[in-house]
This record gives C-alpha cells, sequence and structure tokens, in this order.
C-alpha cells in the first residue's frame, strides 16, 4: 500500500523544529543575565561582608582598651584631640574631620581585582549624660564616656570612597 503526503504538510516538522529552538534559545540567554546578576550581587555581598568584618575588628579592639589608654584619649597615641559630636553626626565625617581628630588605617589589595579598604576611627567625648537642670555629668567629668566612630570605606575604582560599614559604639568609664 502507497502513502500519498499532502501538500499541507510538507515543513510541519521543521517550523516546530525551529520554533522550539528559538525558546530554547531566549531560555539560554535569560540564564545568562540571571547569572550575571548573581555574581554582581555576590560581589555586593562580599564587600559588605569584608567591611563589616574591618570594623568590627577594630571595634573589638577599642572595646577592649582601658577607658583611659592613651590610643582612645585625647592626645595620645591614636587621636591628638577628640572630635565634637556634631562633627561626628555627619554622615562623612570621615572626610570632614581633620587627621588629629580621626585615624585612617588602610588594608590595600594585593591586585587589582582586591579592592582598598580604609578603616577610619574617632572617638567623641561628651555626647550623652549631658548635665541639665542640675541632673547628670558636668562637661569636664572624667566619667563622661566615651562614643567610638568606626567607618570602613571602600575604593570603588574611580579614586572615589563608598562607606561599606559604619558603627557606632560607647565605651563607659568602668569607675563611673
Amino acid at each position: 500500500m502507497m502513502r500519498y503526503i499532502t501538500r499541507e504538510q510538507d515543513g510541519f516538522t521543521l517550523i516546530e523544529t525551529m520554533v522550539a529552538m528559538v525558546i530554547f534559545t531566549i531560555g539560554i540567554l535569560a540564564l545568562f543575565g540571571m547569572q550575571t546578576a548573581a555574581i554582581k550581587e555576590n560581589l555586593a555581598a562580599n564587600n559588605i561582608t569584608t567591611g563589616a568584618t574591618l570594623a568590627s575588628d577594630r571595634v573589638e579592639q577599642l572595646i577592649a582598651l582601658n577607658y583611659d589608654d592613651t590610643e582612645i584619649s585625647e592626645g595620645g597615641a591614636g587621636i591628638s584631640q577628640y572630635a565634637s559630636c556634631d562633627d561626628l553626626s555627619s554622615d562623612n565625617w570621615w572626610r570632614t574631620l581633620s587627621a588629629t581628630q580621626r585615624v585612617k588605617e588602610d588594608f590595600l589589595g594585593e591586585t587589582a581585582n582586591h579592592p582598598d579598604y580604609f578603616v577610619y576611627w574617632a572617638v567623641s567625648k561628651g555626647c550623652t549624660l549631658v548635665k541639665e537642670g542640675g541632673i547628670g555629668l558636668d562637661d569636664d567629668s572624667p566619667y563622661r564616656p566615651k562614643h567610638l566612630h568606626i567607618t570602613v570605606t571602600r575604593d570603588n575604582g574611580s579614586g572615589d570612597e563608598e562607606v561599606t560599614a559604619a558603627f557606632s559604639y560607647i565605651k563607659q568609664n568602668p569607675n563611673y
């Protein structure tokens, strides 16, 4: 018995195959786009984690010091003078304070693929427990807590620094 193929069926499987290939190609291209976005977000997460690690390391070192340690005392080894509370209320305090009021530590990347991180920290005193109406501590009281401000920035490749982590801590005088 002979089979006859009608003209309406010619090329039908070829068109189906081409449509399937187009759909498959679009799906593969979408996967490439998602992969690129995932890599970008992983890099951002790595930058934030590195910044937070550097900041928390510096916080732990400063918190472990005695209240009267020269590194966190005015005229000491770390800072020459306390920063004012108003100066440290700005988000960009690390740019505006003088070198006598803040410390800058460099963590330079080994290659171009490892960015440079910078840890800035400053100490202020007298931001809390302000004396009002006879209650609180005098401005020159040795028992006023010290405020530790730590900011980590990262060189974004264009010579500008972007903040990756920022912490503020209060170091209480244990004799108070």
